[in-house]
């Protein structure tokens, strides 16, 4: 490889920084708005969740097919179409009039979202060696954490002016147009011609494989729990207003601009195993802690840690597949992982909302991925990993 250092492909770092920034935005749009969606709508608390399910069986869906087409035509083409498309999709929920209308056009934001993180991870397995991996593919997901702080008060500022509905698609509208910048920057590294099915057999045979795969399940489950419910247990348990709630949630987001890349670097000097296993453990206690807090600064103290350490382990979670498997086929193992996660983003903000609905109370809830957090450690555990 040419040159030295991180930033010499830099049309690969702001490229794919761009797409992950506009598909945090896209796939977050609507969960800031969900109090007047709700009440406009008269949604249950279970119709609620369904919403941000919806997005993930579409998303769910997507993965395998993007990470095949990544690995066959580059993520440049994959990536451009997914932001494309997500773009579009959420304009359209921005006019959509009931319930399964809504839901329509988040299944199809999550079946169209679904090119950009998977295609983002062989991407980076294409330009930069494993040792850069972690670092690399933090810096990207950089993107993420800032398309949370923007929509976290985009979503609720334009709303206040023109409604929820034309803050969605005002959203939607500015992704679908840079979607050309995303296309300007990216140029893709080596591109397998195809995918070898022994290759995809020898891993799923492989212990390792599934136990990342239920990692990943619990893993961004969780994340798109807190995304989808800690707003709202916020105000209504703690009874927070709606700047304060922006503010928590904005120190959500700013720690995982900083722990996505902070994971990966650490990732890279000591081990994605080792990052893993000791998120998942302080996860557990965090997570457990907001069925106890008084309020107050804990709060936003909580809000904070959280945001760290979910963000912490998602490079690792991703450059270990390349590490264990090889990079010629990240894009399509990487899909397939990726299938696993999203169906936990699918199954547990619907059932944290089942769980309110029955009990008047999120603590079972937040007990129970609390619980799912040790799991997660212990099974990262049995990994074996081959250090370069």
């Amino acid at each position: 490889m040419k040159g030295s250092g991180l930033l010499r492909h830099p049309g690969v770092i702001f490229g794919g920084f761009l797409a992950l920034t506009l598909l945090s935005i896209m796939n977050s749009a609507y969960s800031y708005l969900l109090g007047s969606i709700k009440e406009e709508l008269t949604l249950s608390y279970t119709e609620s969740g369904a919403l941000m399910s919806a997005y993930f069986m579409g998303y769910t869906l997507g993965q395998i097919p993007w990470g095949l087409l990544a690995d066959r035509f580059g993520s440049r083409r994959v990536m451009t179409l997914s932001v494309l498309g997500v773009s579009s999709a959420t304009a359209l929920f921005g006019v959509g009039v009931d319930f399964n209308g809504l839901m329509a056009a988040q299944f199809l934001a999550g079946l169209l979202g679904a090119g950009v993180f998977v295609p983002s991870v062989r991407l980076i397995a294409g330009w930069y060696e494993a040792r850069e991996r972690g670092t690399a593919l933090g810096l990207l997901n950089v993107g993420g954490s800032i398309g949370l702080i923007v929509v976290t008060w985009a979503s609720p500022l334009l709303a206040l002016a023109y409604g929820w509905r034309l803050s969605i698609i005002i959203q939607g509208a500015a992704g679908a147009a840079c979607a050309f910048i995303v296309w300007s920057s990216l140029r893709d590294g080596t591109i397998s011609r195809g995918v070898s099915g022994k290759a995809v057999f020898t891993a799923l045979r492989q212990r390792s494989f599934w136990v990342l795969a239920a990692a990943q399940f619990i893993r961004l489950g969780s994340y798109y729990t807190f995304l989808a419910w800690l707003p709202l247990l916020l105000k209504e348990d703690y009874g927070l207003d709606v700047v304060l709630v922006g503010t928590a949630m904005s120190l959500f987001n700013v720690a995982g601009m900083v722990s996505n890349p902070a994971g990966g670097v650490l990732a890279d000097r000591i081990g994605e195993k080792r990052v893993l296993i000791g998120s998942f453990l302080l996860l557990a206690v965090n997570v457990f802690a907001f069925t106890a807090l008084p309020g107050g600064t804990l709060l936003f103290v909580a809000s904070f840690l959280l945001g760290w350490l979910i963000n912490f382990v998602r490079s690792p979670a991703f450059t270990i597949i390349p590490r264990l498997f090889g990079a010629e086929t990240a894009g399509s193992l990487s899909g397939f992982h990726n299938t696993f996660a999203s169906l936990g983003a699918l199954v547990l903000p619907l059932l944290l909302g089942v769980v309110k609905d029955a009990t008047a109370s999120y603590d079972i809830g937040w007990a129970a991925l609390s619980t799912m957090m040790i799991v997660g450690g212990a099974l990262m555990a049995v990994i074996k990993v081959q250090v370069d």
